[in-house]
């Protein structure tokens, strides 16, 4: 595991074990394809997929992301889902 595979500070390095090939996956809360400088706080990517009107943020326990209608908006949070 020696820098991590080649994979972002934000990614998990797991080897196949047929070939022995790296995969780099962003953790949860982060967007990209894993390698190094390439995974993203997904609240920066698109809001999220967040509405517009709408804050994104991360949750714990994962990091996951979470949407909240902005005041004076209400909704899930979700694209279009804010009003």
């Amino acid at each position: 595991h020696v820098n991590n595979g080649g994979c972002d500070t934000n990614a998990t390095c797991s080897h196949s074990l047929s070939d022995y090939s790296v995969t780099c996956t962003c953790n949860t809360g982060f967007t990209g394809n894993g390698t190094v400088g390439n995974c993203q706080d997904s609240c920066h990517v698109n809001n999220g997929g967040c509405d517009t009107n709408a804050t994104c943020s991360h949750s714990l326990p994962g990091y996951s992301v979470t949407c909240t209608c902005n005041a004076g908006f209400t909704g899930n949070g979700t694209v279009g889902n804010c009003q």
